[in-house]
């Protein structure tokens, strides 16, 4: 019972930890740059754009958070448009700010360009590929390793005498984090919040 505990106890901490991460505006365009389809189909307000063939829908209801989650198309390049965070900091004119010579990224999450094995996780092949290992901070003293999934949803439309048009104009969207025990396959915890590249 007590490694149980302990078990959500991470669990808890691990999504805690990549929503913080998520938030900070560093990194906010970097999770941008890896999700462009995903902002310009399910965060385009007022009217999130309706896909019908099922990978264009996959793909837009899922953030990556690493450049290892890219997906390939035959000739190597990206298949929806995602741009590899620069690990130079660099101003507006495009010179390199030296005060800051390399972003030294903290990764939360790996991908595995097929999708990591996870026979108990009870999800499709497909969707299997947005879901990562995690490796931030304490994914070596934890008890269990950490699978992450990522959900997107379009940001619900406020309506009503309060609603404003620019409450509906911004982008953003509705994420949902997830938190699976890599082993048994159990989702042990998720969170919802609104995320935008602007925040």
């Amino acid at each position: 019972m007590i490694e149980l505990n302990t078990i959500q106890t991470e669990a808890i901490s691990v999504r805690e930890e990549i929503r913080e991460w998520m938030s900070y505006k560093a990194q906010s365009q970097d999770i941008a740059d890896l999700n462009p389809y995903v902002l310009a189909t399910t965060g385009h307000q007022p009217d999130p754009i309706t896909l019908t063939d099922q990978e264009e829908k996959l793909r837009a209801s899922h953030l990556i958070l690493d450049k290892s989650g890219i997906q390939k198309d035959t000739l190597g390049k990206a298949k929806y448009g995602e741009q590899v965070p620069a690990d130079k900091l660099v101003d507006d004119d495009g010179n390199i700010i030296t005060s800051s010579p390399t972003r030294q990224q903290t990764r939360q999450v790996v991908y595995l360009s097929s999708g990591f094995a996870l026979p108990k996780l009870n999800l499709s092949a497909e969707k299997k590929r947005y879901v990562g290992m995690y490796v931030g901070e304490g994914a070596l003293r934890f008890k269990v390793d950490y699978a992450v999934l990522v959900e997107a949803a379009p940001k619900a439309i406020k309506k009503g005498a309060t609603a404003t048009v620019a409450d509906n104009q911004d982008s953003g969207i509705l994420v949902t984090l997830r938190i699976y025990n890599s082993k048994t396959g159990k989702e042990l915890t998720n969170t919802q919040f609104h995320w935008g590249a602007d925040d």
